[in-house]
């Protein structure tokens, strides 16, 4: 779907899970350069910001979060790409072409601003996602105390896989904010207009981006502690478990002992008395007492 944006300083075109034989159309009538045509249909594609020389072209792949409905989280690109005249946009999902239209229904009137407005939009799901993490990592770290179930054990590998991929969304993000700011402050003419605003707009949306980025690496390594403080407290929970089942497999191995001796066909001590039974079982007694007394010494308990 291709909509086209007749605004006052600049034509804005919105196109939300394109086909080829459209985005085509639109780089012929628009005379956009064709070597961004494949950033704009891939659906995988990494953040990243380039530019054209020949036609003073700039472009920005951004990635945004998409519904993460359920254990899942994951991230798609959008492509803004932009000159002093056209601006165009390149959703894979009506999700995130939501975003760009809050930065549209926002009041701008230049490209740079629908740009960082749009920006904006893109990042503010990710600190929605970020508390919803940290409210379940900060309930997962309460219950050390307690039971750990391999329900808690699911719920912390699935925010620690979700982390994986947002740490690496917004550092790549990052990374494109970063490399686009190089690209503007060296080519001036991409947004003649404002130029000091443009530079300081930008520098303000790194930093906020560098903020995600931090607090998504703060529970990042959160999370991990959580992880190794849930497995070493099973190991000592499996250690104890070793210990108590050897200790009284010790002590349960001595009545089958005796009682084997005075099975077998061969004279013993006290075999010959009528409460030979009897005498067996206090000879147990004493040996299990003995090998308790023994254990209890060497703190084996």
């Amino acid at each position: 779907m291709i909509k086209i944006h007749k605004l006052p300083q600049y034509t804005w075109i919105e196109v939300v899970e394109p086909k080829e034989s459209e985005l085509s159309d639109v780089i012929d009538n628009y005379q956009l350069p064709r070597k961004f045509k494949n950033y704009m249909l891939d659906k995988h594609e990494q953040p990243r910001a380039n530019y054209d020389d020949l036609t003073d072209f700039g472009v920005l792949v951004i990635r945004a979060l998409t519904n993460h409905s359920g254990n899942n989280t994951t991230t798609v690109p959008i492509f803004i790409g932009f000159d002093n005249r056209v601006l165009i946009t390149v959703c894979h999902g009506l999700e995130q072409s939501q975003l760009i239209k809050i930065a549209d229904d926002s009041g701008v009137s230049e490209i740079s601003e629908h740009i960082f407005s749009a920006l904006l939009a893109i990042l503010s799901p990710y600190f929605d996602n970020l508390d919803e993490i940290s409210q379940k990592a900060e309930k997962l770290e309460g219950i050390r105390g307690r039971g750990i179930s391999n329900r808690n054990l699911d719920a912390l590998s699935i925010l620690k896989t979700n982390l994986v991929y947002l740490r690496s969304a917004t550092a790549g993000n990052l990374i494109a904010l970063q490399d686009l700011q190089g690209i503007l402050k060296g080519r001036s003419n991409l947004m003649a207009t404002g130029g000091i605003k443009v530079n300081q707009q930008i520098a303000d949306l790194i930093v906020e981006y560098k903020q995600c980025q931090t607090m998504f690496d703060v529970e990042g390594d959160v999370v991990s502690e959580t992880e190794s403080a849930f497995g070493n407290i099973l190991n000592n929970k499996l250690n104890q478990t070793m210990q108590f089942l050897t200790v009284w497999s010790l002590i349960l191995a001595i009545p089958p002992i005796i009682s084997g001796f005075y099975g077998m066909n061969v004279k013993l001590p006290f075999a010959g008395r009528t409460e030979a039974w009897f005498d067996t079982l206090i000879l147990t007694l004493l040996f299990v007492l003995g090998m308790v007394l023994y254990l209890k010494i060497k703190k084996r308990f």
